[in-house]
């Protein structure tokens, strides 16, 4: 291969200090070429001039301080502990442990710059016992050489450390790097964006990131990162965007005539003012000649559904097809009873089609599918076999579509010429997560339940509280109530040690309730005895369902008022959200309990106080995204959001903006670009592609 100066084409063991070892360990965090290395960003600064002297410490105050290792040793008493003494220009102090003696032993040696963190006590003197410790240098005078004021402090990881690249270890190999080569980095983002929005030049960014001369050009050097990676993001979302709208329609949907009305207003329901508000703006998209591309977003139980199914109806009445793509079977069964009971009297067919489909009924359902007699399809990714042929799908709807990703959704719209597109979530959404993860759509919130709803009151328990929790669900099911109980796992795992379900199933029904029927459903059961298990909780033959988050979505059950989360630290806010949606379907009270065996005062335990205070989706999915980051917030690998290494998408709503708008300016030619640089964009965009269409990214 033909040698390139490209720091993107570099291997990173070309640099001095990274042998095969160094590139193994520095590739389980994505670091595998030197430009990976330039953009691995410390994960805070120390700035020298503004650290506390050790001679103003006071005992009960929490500090960082810096000083050179003076002293160090191992001291017996009634409980041996190793002493490390720091010294400053003000004074001395020491460091203490109890526990890991061998371990520090090795670590620290004299004339080390340590950085300590932690509380200050008192015991013939000033110490800290078990600080959090950086090393920054190995001996003064590496101190004099490498750093002024503001120490980069990097995020390492176990086998990082093991092969010493350590914050100190990162330093020694980025700094040279720095030097080498932010000057041939290749910067995608055009000369007029950079001029026009005052940003800091790629190479002086990337070295004032990692080694700023003051927190003000930090500041301007990583609002400048920001902003490119967004940018970029943008320009494939615009692309995306931009493919869908030059294509025209094939088909003409027809307006609504008053037979059509008055089913509407023959349902067994009135509509929300919100669900009409989002019936509308789906029906003015449905008659435009471009595709429609909207994301329709709405809280657990607030009838996205319904919604849906209006619209495929007047698709189905207009002469086309319409097809619900739901991520897991219970799901898409779900989706078809509430299709199908709606639509009875209209005279349209509707069918379901999954992997477990009867191969009898599946070949009727394909005639019907290519033939057009079939209107309305429901089903899971079975919809985009090869074998599936549609006569005319006009409507793509897609159901929780992170479980997806982008390249499934374009299969199924592929079916058809330019159909319009719906996808639906209960996820809510943060502003600043839907313009990336959805930025290719128009958004419809439905912002209301119907009415008639009462807020299921939620409460955290532990273990003590377990009898009052049993005999309360007791009273319930006694009442005619059901109750679900969800474990987090399916089988034992002695690493987190946490009940599974199906021995929680075995205990639950031979100790604690014998007396009453429960049921069993999991992930890894055979679908027909899962679906079975479904069909009977539905028509209320079990009292209690215990279960993993296969009932996470989409699952209705008017009668069930209580939801029991076993080790609820381990889930997600989120995730925590859609399972409470689980109850409080109807009119009766209902109730959300939270079991953790966490220490109250623990982090893991007031993060589940924050959501007990909550019923808003939306501030428990932005604490959710502060908390775990975009990735775990969707749910899954293909959630359609990369993982940005500078730009934080719960404070960057302006950055966002700014990168929308600039990319929207680029992919119209209202900026004056230079063909070199018109050509690495039209590359990149290339080559996203490339991997979107293989399932490389979403």
């Amino acid at each position: 291969m033909a040698y390139s100066n490209n720091p993107a084409d570099i291997a990173v063991t070309y640099l001095k200090g990274v042998g095969p070892k160094r590139a193994e360990a520095l590739a389980t965090v994505g670091i595998t070429t030197v430009e990976d290395l330039l953009y691995y960003f410390p994960r805070k600064y120390l700035d020298r001039s503004t650290l506390l002297p050790i001679a103003q410490l006071q005992e009960g105050m929490p500090v960082t301080v810096m000083g050179r290792v003076v002293m160090q040793g191992l001291l017996r008493a009634r409980k041996n502990y190793y002493e490390v003494v720091i010294q400053d220009d003000s004074g001395h102090l020491p460091l203490i442990w109890f526990n890991g003696i061998k371990f520090v032993e090795k670590r620290f040696k004299r004339d080390m710059t340590l950085s300590v963190s932690g509380t200050v006590t008192s015991f013939r003197g000033l110490q800290l016992v078990h600080p959090e410790v950086e090393i920054i240098f190995d001996t003064e005078e590496e101190a004099r050489v490498h750093t002024g004021g503001i120490i980069p402090i990097y995020p390492s990881t176990e086998v990082l450390k093991r092969n010493f690249l350590d914050s100190r270890g990162f330093r020694r190999i980025i700094r040279p790097a720095l030097d080498q080569y932010t000057e041939l980095l290749h910067d995608l983002v055009p000369a007029a964006v950079v001029q026009d929005a005052k940003l800091l030049p790629l190479g002086e960014a990337v070295r004032q990131a990692h080694y700023p001369e003051s927190f003000e050009k930090q500041r301007a050097a990583r609002q400048t990162l920001a902003l490119r990676e967004l940018l970029l993001f943008q320009i494939l979302v615009a692309d995306r965007r931009n493919r869908i709208a030059k294509q025209h329609k094939a088909h003409e949907i027809q307006k609504p005539d008053q037979s059509f009305g008055a089913w509407v207003k023959g349902l067994p329901f009135r509509l929300t003012k919100a669900q009409n508000r989002a019936v509308a703006e789906i029906f003015e998209d449905l008659y435009r000649p471009h595709p429609m591309l909207r994301l329709m977003q709405g809280d657990v139980g607030s009838g996205k559904t319904v919604v849906a199914a209006i619209a495929m109806a007047q698709v189905a009445r207009s002469g086309f097809q319409a097809a619900m793509m739901a991520p897991t079977e219970i799901l898409a069964q779900q989706h078809y009873q509430t299709v199908n009971s709606l639509l009875q009297g209209s005279g349209l067919r509707i069918d379901l089609l999954t992997g477990s489909t009867p191969k009898p009924q599946r070949t009727q359902v394909l005639r019907g599918l290519a033939s057009g007699e079939s209107g309305l399809i429901v089903g899971t990714h079975a919809l985009i076999s090869e074998d599936v042929k549609y006569a005319d799908l006009a409507l793509v709807v897609v159901d929780e579509q992170h479980r997806f990703g982008v390249s499934q959704r374009e299969a199924l719209m592929a079916k058809g010429k330019s159909p319009d597109l719906l996808v639906m979530t209960a996820t809510p959404i943060p502003r600043t997560l839907a313009l990336t993860a959805y930025g290719d759509l128009d958004l419809t919130v439905i912002d209301e339940l119907p009415a008639g709803r009462k807020p299921v009151r939620t409460a955290l328990r532990t273990e003590g509280d377990r009898p009052k929790i049993y005999s309360f669900l007791r009273e319930e099911v006694a009442k005619g109530n059901q109750v679900f109980i969800i474990y987090p796992l399916v089988e034992e795992s002695l690493k987190l040690q946490l009940k599974a379900a199906t021995k929680a199933f075995q205990e639950l029904s031979e100790e604690v309730f014998p007396e009453l029927p429960i049921g069993l459903v999991h992930g890894q059961m055979k679908r027909d005895e899962r679906d079975e298990m479904m069909r009977r909780f539905t028509a209320g033959e079990i009292g209690i369902l215990v279960a993993t988050t296969v009932v996470e979505v989409g699952i209705d059950i008017p009668d069930a008022t209580v939801i029991l989360i076993e080790h609820a630290e381990r889930f997600g806010l989120s995730q925590l959200h859609q399972l409470r949606g689980r109850v409080g379907r109807s009119d009766k009270k209902s109730y959300c309990i939270l079991m953790t065996e966490m220490e109250p005062g623990s982090e893991a335990y007031q993060r589940l106080e924050r959501f007990v205070e909550s019923t808003d989706g939306f501030k428990i999915a932005e604490l959710d995204l502060e908390l775990r980051g975009p990735g775990d917030l969707l749910g899954v690998r293909q959630s359609g959001v990369p993982a940005f290494r500078v730009a934080n998408l719960l404070t960057d709503l302006s950055l966002i903006l700014t990168a929308r708008e600039y990319a929207d300016k680029l992919m119209h030619n209202e900026l004056s670009l230079t063909d070199e640089e018109r050509l690495r964009l039209k590359t990149f965009v290339k080559q996203q592609r490339e991997r979107e269409s293989t399932g490389g990214i979403s």
